[in-house]
């Protein structure tokens, strides 16, 4: 299957040196988080995707398109403000097998996110269903995809985040 990530330049040393990029808890961009991630760790269990009491790592479905839809995502997620601060990423693009991977629906999960986090249901169900339209969205984000670990032999590519461009782009053609 076809996904692509941003990870921070500092954990790609990891998969240069152990082959593998696996996550961890003290990298998780809030404490706030970690109960949906615990979530998504036992949904993750529950299919037979074991990440080893780390947490996940997130993925987008689809290849690296290596244009606004990567970049657009990334800002959105990370917020870079300068050209140093995107240095700091990396873009993969993975070709990871389907028994690795748990999709699911970003706009989805960012709703149980917010009912963990800010209306303090005590379990909040999580829907984990994608719609179909959201596989076909031009809005590369609509599918995440969570892995256990990333194999560097699942690593099609690396290339550094560059921001949006300034150029409108153009409509694809048929």
């Amino acid at each position: 299957m076809r996904l692509w990530t941003v990870q921070h330049r500092a954990v790609l040393k990891s998969l240069e040196d152990t082959g593998e990029l696996a996550g961890d808890w003290t990298r998780v961009m809030s404490p706030s988080f970690s109960p949906a991630y615990r979530e998504m760790v036992a949904e993750m269990a529950r299919r037979g995707l074991d990440c080893a009491g780390r947490p996940p790592l997130w993925a987008w479905h689809g290849p690296d398109t290596r244009d606004d839809r990567v970049a657009l995502t990334a800002e959105l997620l990370l917020n870079p403000q300068s050209p140093q601060e995107y240095e700091l990423y990396a873009v993969l693009d993975l070709d990871v097998p389907d028994e690795f991977v748990l999709l699911s629906s970003y706009g989805r999960w960012n709703d149980f996110m917010e009912a963990i986090m800010f209306t303090r249901k005590s379990s909040p169900a999580m829907d984990w269903s994608i719609d179909p339209e959201e596989f076909g969205a031009s809005i590369s984000w609509r599918v995440q995809a969570c892995l256990p670990r990333i194999a560097g032999t699942w690593v099609l590519g690396v290339r550094p985040l560059e921001p949006l461009s300034d150029e409108p782009e153009e409509p694809a053609t048929n």
